[in-house]
């Protein structure tokens, strides 16, 4: 479960360019979001 998160948030760079790309951001702060949300109902 940790490693999968941050697995989302720290991908790894296959270069050495560190551009930023808002529409990967999103998407991956929705992945967690997600994730996180589905572990937490699985605590009840």
């Amino acid at each position: 479960m940790v490693r999968k998160i941050r697995e989302l948030l720290f991908p790894l760079r296959l270069s050495g360019r560190k551009q930023f790309n808002r529409d990967l951001l999103e998407q991956q702060r929705e992945d967690v979001f997600v994730l996180m949300h589905q572990q937490m109902g699985g605590l009840r």
